[in-house]
């Protein structure tokens, strides 16, 4: 009987220890997968940290660019600002008057003022000029004037010019005199003719040679000192 018992008992102490046992295995697997799983964890996240931290540099890096970029921007336009507050002031321009670097103009088509070969003025033109003497003694009533005759390419045949220079000099030198009986400063006038040789289109056609044929009225500083005596 006790021997029988005795058995029993041994038997079940083994049950036990084989549970026990089987248990601690399966304690171990599940640490062990643990362990596993919280390793490749922590190895992405490093990854992700890793790749944050690279991003994170490069957005500093832009940064920095950005930074010296717009500094070199800054200093490109305060040097710009520099140089345009060392430009003089331009003054507008009077109505159908251009702009020139020293100045203004205005052309006169010959036709408006001549009848062709002539170098007197025709009535219809006194209107026109005596537009452009209001503005020389108004807008422009500091500058000098130089007044410009201009013709086509075509020889002189029987107007009785000896040639195109005398032509356009005598032209310039009519409105010369007009402007003075205006009342403008003849100190302030100088007369010049071009001849044909400074166009402003071909000549190679009658409606090109019409825009050559022409009186240009330019004003000037008088600090150019352009005609007067030099000390």
């Amino acid at each position: 009987m006790a021997t029988k018992t005795l058995q029993t008992s041994t038997r079940h102490a083994v049950a036990v220890l084989g549970l026990a046992l089987v248990l601690s295995g399966g304690c171990a697997n599940q640490g062990k997968k643990r362990l596993a799983m919280l390793e490749n964890t922590n190895r992405d996240l490093t990854e992700r940290l890793n790749e944050l931290r690279a991003q994170m540099n490069g957005m500093n890096q832009a940064r920095s660019d950005a930074q010296r970029q717009l500094l070199a921007a800054q200093g490109e336009i305060d040097a710009l600002n520099r140089q345009l507050a060392e430009i003089p002031e331009t003054t507008p321009v009077a109505p159908g008057w251009t702009d020139t670097p020293s100045g203004a103009m205005i052309a006169i088509d010959s036709s408006v003022l001549f009848a062709p070969g002539k170098q007197t003025l025709r009535g219809s033109a006194l209107r026109a000029l005596d537009g452009i003497v209001s503005t020389l003694q108004g807008e422009y009533a500091d500058k000098d004037i130089i007044v410009f005759g201009h013709t086509d390419n075509q020889p002189i045949k029987k107007s009785g010019w000896e040639d195109n220079w005398q032509l356009s000099t005598e032209r310039s030198l009519a409105v010369i005199r007009y402007l003075q009986d205006k009342g403008i400063n003849p100190s302030r006038l100088a007369a010049s003719g071009c001849s044909e040789y400074r166009p402003r289109a071909s000549n190679d056609s009658p409606s090109s040679r019409s825009q050559n044929r022409r009186v240009a009225i330019f004003v000037v500083d008088p600090e150019l000192g352009l005609g007067h005596a030099t000390p």
